[in-house]
């Protein structure tokens, strides 16, 4: 008798063993999957962070190069200064005015 019912249920057994076998193997690749996914994505952020960085120190120095373009128009309208290599020609109608 408790062969028979061995027999009756070993086929439950099996279907049911596949299928906890079937979920975990699932679990499995999903989990793995999502830390190569994770991994990819930290490699994004930091290349991304690496190109702000690069970024950032760029529009420093263009900023610095823009001041001191502001510098030098500054000190030729304002104060009239000029470069050693330059010759300053001066509109003597423009002066009279």
């Amino acid at each position: 008798m408790k062969i028979k019912m061995l027999k009756r249920f070993m086929g439950q057994y099996m279907i049911l063993s596949l299928f906890v076998f079937f979920l975990v193997f699932s679990i499995i690749t999903g989990f793995i999957f999502q830390i190569r996914k994770i991994n990819e994505y930290k490699g994004q952020i930091a290349q991304i962070n690496n190109q702000i960085e690069d970024t950032k120190e760029e529009i420093s120095k263009l900023d610095k190069i823009c001041k001191s373009n502001d510098l030098e128009s500054s000190a030729r309208e304002q104060l009239g200064m000029v470069k050693s290599n330059e010759i300053i020609y001066v509109d003597s109608s423009e002066r009279d005015n």
